[in-house]
This record gives structure tokens, sequence and C-alpha cells, in this order.
């Protein structure tokens, strides 16, 4: 557990006197040096937050350290020829279907899965 390597790091001292820049500096340190995911990161800040705060039952600390939001990727999408592949080889009807129903639509997957015969105008050809 991160709370403990920092703990580890400022072993020669009581552990409840173990300073503000102390856990700053060893915030940093997962940063910079550990360069360890965002995720990580957050964990790190939220154990050592829980033990001052619940633990010790001290007051509410705020590290001014930038927290670090996850990373936003966008979606792998597929271009024309690699769709018209996966129809072409697909021999399943239903498959097929779901294939060229969701690409067609723009769906993603759980709302494709969603689709009720309710939520389709057939006069109109479009999804309600």
């Amino acid at each position: 557990m991160s709370f403990q390597k920092c703990l580890s790091a400022h072993s020669h001292g009581d552990i409840d006197t173990i300073t503000e820049p102390q856990i700053l500096e060893f915030v940093r340190f997962l940063i910079t040096e550990r360069k360890v995911s965002t995720s990580y990161q957050n964990v790190s800040i939220n154990a050592i937050k829980f033990y001052y705060e619940q633990v010790l039952k001290g007051q509410r600390k705020f590290y001014f350290v930038d927290r670090p939001r996850r990373d936003k990727t966008l979606p792998i999408v597929l271009n024309t020829e690699e769709i018209t592949s996966m129809i072409k080889i697909t021999t399943n009807i239903k498959h097929k279907l779901i294939i060229m129903f969701g690409y067609s639509s723009g769906l993603r997957l759980n709302e494709i899965i969603r689709v009720r015969l309710s939520d389709i105008d057939r006069e109109r050809m479009q999804l309600g």
C-alpha cells in the first residue's frame, strides 16, 4: 500500500509527527520519480488523508498538490473497409444484422443491446 511506503520513507520519526511538507514531498516523488498512474496517485493521497482525518481524528487537510484527472482516451473507430470486412465474414445472420445496425445507427454496443421494437418508428424507419 502506498501509505506504508510514505511511512517507511519517513520512518525516522513518529508516524503522528510526519509533517505536511514531508507528505507533499512523498506525493511529488510518486509523480516525478516513480511516474505512477493517476489512479495510484489519487489512492496514495486519499490513504494519507484518511489516516490523518479519520483514524487520528485530525482536522480536514488540504494538500496543495494537483490532483490528477484520469486520462481520457478516444474510442477506437473502425474504418469503412474494416466494417465491410466484418459484415462479409460474419455468417450468423443475427450477428450480421447487429453489426450493420450498430454501424448505420452509430449506437454503442450497450445501446444496441437495449433497443426494443417499440423504439423503432416503422413508418419513418427511424429510432424513436
